[in-house]
């Protein structure tokens, strides 16, 4: 089989030494056996001893990304959203190549299984002023692209239809986005990033947050119903909660269709082997036949 080579992407192993050297750092007690929470764009793992969560970026390249991330909690912390806060450890250390930060512990906590709570804290974010420090237009081709470059263990001929699929996304998408208002969005809004503990309800990660048309944070959901057999009462419950149906909106087709792209270039980061491999397969086989009802799954 013909692979698309590269140099070594994020693995557990890898992440795993990065945490415990920045632990090291940060004056932290290790350890080794932490729990491993996600494993994607980052790797998350849990100190519940010490009350942290240890989150692994990819590169030490994305200081940007990192120092945007912690501005922004920083910021929403001041603003007295439901977030999750960074700890006053220094940070972000550079540990084994990459960045690492580290974030309150929040225990017992899992996603919710309705939408409607995803649907409040994305209405009250976008009520939010725009923050005091500068934030990047909403654009996630440059990440997808730096997937697609460093991809490894994928075909060459599914590597190169995603990059022709991007180049015939992307002028829509930036024609869109250049044509609507820009806001405050999260970026990567789904139920995963929503946490519940006791009777807080949090949104988390901010790596994605920037500046572009609203409904970008709403198409997530909206396509649930198609790809992850979201019921559609459940849908239109998010929609009654936030207040809009994205999917009347003329822009929704362009949105999902690169929401989809980004959601499969993720995967392809883990996809060579199991349950992921399988997934990343129906995923292709999908965007290649413009399957828009074929179901997907979530890992």
């Amino acid at each position: 089989m013909d692979f698309h080579e590269t140099h070594d992407g994020l693995t557990e192993a890898n992440a795993r030494r990065a945490m415990l050297a920045a632990c090291d750092s940060a004056g932290l007690p290790q350890f080794p056996d932490a729990k491993l929470l996600r494993l994607g764009e980052n790797a998350l793992f849990a100190l519940p001893e010490v009350d942290t969560v240890v989150r692994v970026a990819r590169s030490a390249e994305m200081a940007d990304k990192v120092a945007k991330e912690l501005a922004v909690a920083r910021w929403l912390a001041r603003s007295g959203f439901p977030s999750v806060h960074p700890t006053d450890a220094p940070q972000p250390v550079e540990a084994d190549g990459r960045l690492v930060t580290f974030w309150e512990f929040v225990p017992d906590s899992s996603p919710p299984t309705a939408c409607a709570p995803l649907a409040t804290l994305l209405r009250d974010l976008h009520a939010l002023p725009d923050p005091d420090f500068p934030l990047p237009v909403l654009d996630p081709f440059p990440v997808m692209r730096r997937r697609l470059d460093v991809a490894s263990g994928i075909r060459r001929e599914d590597v190169r239809f995603l990059s022709e699929a991007c180049d015939s996304a992307e002028d829509d998408f930036r024609t869109l986005v250049a044509s609507s208002p820009q806001h405050l969005v999260h970026g990567d809004a789904h139920r995963g990033n929503v946490l519940r503990n006791s009777d807080r309800t949090l949104l988390i990660d901010y790596e994605a947050v920037a500046l572009g048309p609203r409904a970008w944070d709403l198409v997530p959901t909206a396509m649930a119903v198609d790809r992850f057999d979201l019921q559609p009462a459940e849908y239109a419950a998010f929609a009654l909660t936030y207040g809009t149906d994205v999917t009347e909106w003329h822009g929704y087709p362009v949105l999902r269709t690169t929401r989809e792209l980004g959601m499969t270039t993720w995967l392809m980061q883990i996809a060579q082997s199991g349950d992921a491999a399988d997934e990343f397969a129906l995923r292709m086989e999908s965007l290649r036949k413009g399957d828009l009802e074929r179901r997907w799954h979530a890992l």
